[in-house]
């Protein structure tokens, strides 16, 4: 990702005759190009883009009020046409709050008291109001209170990757990818670290194989996120959820490989490219990080905290006793883009997940399946404002 283009190169190195001609003949076919590429956007009017190519809208700034963040904020950015694409994220945190007793606190600490009511009032009344935002977004301000999350919020954010699998172990789908042990419970302390489980077999041949992966570093990287799909070699995608973790403390592979001298940037990209360049080594590095996942098959998508398939650019994972779930949360970043180096994100999203590295004052930003999710979830670190909504 970022190469250039090797077909971008120049062809014609001399000033013949043959050459003059070959180039009036390039220069004819790119304004033909040019031509039937205007013609194929006026076709696709009035289609939802695949890709933002607005201009960034200002860098996000940590101090900024909330009357310029609304001013700045726009729905594309979120990949929505309108703020009525918020409506089924909202459905979910209400759903979540039937099940909590209105009177009772959802979190009560300095810079941040509100009941569970008062979380469910607010998710009403951006539901009632949705219709209007996109015609008068100053309607956020005028109607809700804007607690800001002090001082700032460190930033992070989150995808579902794809993974090559088989139901049935064969050559090129040998590494096992595991349910949940039903003894994991039962075991005083933690149970088997992920030296015992991937290269002493301590679960094997009890029946526990969920599927059999192609790459035992896609699987590595499975677990971080928590949640993904498996590709199977028929063409089905099957989506599996985090079941379970063995209980021992997690140790990133970044730290590991940085220890050991290996990177120079220490990002998820070069991880994953120094490990295909150096398949005798992968168990070295992976091994060193004794935490293991165990999966389920469940859904059409990575499910959050709530039970419910979290939303590319809403759902947000929070440590539930700095923001808990169901809340509303005004969020703005920088975000790494691939064509511009940063760009501004303000958005609208919901408290909706959690994570074991998600504490305090962090933010994990659930950023979907595709590449441009890979991307940013891969190199996403930065701190940026929020403020927690809360209706007047």
């Amino acid at each position: 990702m970022g190469k250039p283009n090797i077909w971008s190169r120049k062809i014609m190195h001399t000033f013949s005759p043959s050459a003059m001609t070959a180039q009036k003949m390039l220069r004819r076919l790119s304004c033909l190009l040019l031509v039937t590429s205007f013609v194929l956007l006026a076709a696709c009017a009035g289609k939802k883009p695949t890709e933002d190519i607005a201009p960034s809208m200002p860098a996000v700034q940590r101090d900024e009020s909330p009357q310029y963040f609304v001013s700045q904020l726009r729905v594309q950015d979120q990949g929505m046409r309108s703020f009525r694409e918020l409506a089924p994220t909202i459905d979910k945190s209400l759903d979540y709050l039937k099940r909590k007793k209105s009177s009772d606190y959802a979190i009560r600490r300095p810079g941040l008291t509100m009941t569970w009511g008062e979380m469910k009032r607010t998710l009403i009344r951006l539901k009632q109001l949705l219709p209007s935002l996109d015609a008068n977004p100053s309607l956020f301000t005028e109607n809700f209170e804007w607690v800001r999350v002090n001082p700032y919020i460190s930033y992070s954010g989150y995808y579902s990757p794809v993974v090559k699998a088989s139901t049935t172990r064969k050559p090129g789908y040998t590494h096992p990818i595991y349910r949940r042990p039903p003894d994991l419970g039962k075991h005083k302390g933690a149970y088997y670290t992920r030296r015992e489980i991937e290269e002493e077999g301590k679960l094997a041949n009890r029946g526990l194989e969920l599927a059999w992966a192609a790459d035992p570093v896609d699987v590595f990287f499975l677990e971080i996120q928590g949640s993904g799909c498996l590709l199977m070699e028929d063409g089905r995608q099957v989506c599996i959820n985090y079941a379970g973790q063995n209980g021992h403390k997690y140790k990133s592979s970044g730290r590991i490989m940085r220890e050991k001298g290996l990177l120079e940037r220490g990002d998820i990209f070069e991880q994953r490219q120094w490990l295909k360049d150096h398949p005798d080594r992968v168990n070295e590095i992976l091994h060193e990080n004794p935490s293991f996942v165990f999966f389920k098959l469940e859904g059409t998508g990575p499910t959050g905290a709530m039970g419910y398939v979290v939303d590319d650019w809403k759902s947000l994972a929070t440590d539930r006793s700095f923001i808990p779930l169901g809340s509303v949360v005004a969020y703005g970043v920088n975000i790494p883009d691939p064509k511009r180096g940063k760009m501004a994100l303000r958005g609208i999203g919901f408290a909706q997940d959690v994570g074991g590295a998600i504490k305090k004052n962090r933010i994990d930003i659930y950023c979907g399946s595709d590449q441009r999710a890979n991307y940013v979830a891969s190199f996403l670190d930065a701190k940026g404002p929020a403020w927690v909504l809360r209706a007047k």
